[in-house]
């Protein structure tokens, strides 16, 4: 009669490689994971910026500026537009455009004479 002990499989008889397919599969579920949740942080980032106008769709929009001011050039700055603004009395700021719908984002002054 054969004992007990030899007939049960001992749990180092696995295969090696079903641990190595189970091991690969667990890193392959956790990577899909971070895939979903990369993914899904991206578009409720996305989902709050402004869109585009659709192709064809003009719009206007009118930047009020101090009496007397000139521009003085405007630059695409990545996705923005900085349009330098300088005032009868000499002053300049910049004022910070989104040249999809036209929208002022801020403006930033430069008054003379300010130390750093």
């Amino acid at each position: 009669m054969a004992s007990s002990a030899s007939a049960r499989p001992s749990r180092d008889a696995t295969p090696l490689w079903l641990k190595t397919l189970v091991i690969a599969m667990a890193v392959l579920i956790v990577a899909g994971f971070a895939v979903l949740a990369v993914g899904l942080v991206q578009r409720l980032s996305s989902a709050n910026a402004p869109r585009p106008p659709a192709a064809g769709t003009a719009f206007a929009e009118r930047i009020a500026l101090p009496s007397g001011a000139k521009v003085r050039s405007i630059s695409p700055i990545g996705d923005r537009l900085v349009v330098h603004i300088e005032t009868a009395d000499g002053l300049s700021s910049a004022y910070i455009v989104d040249p999809r719908n036209g929208a002022l984002l801020g403006t930033i002054d430069f008054p003379p004479g300010a130390a750093r």
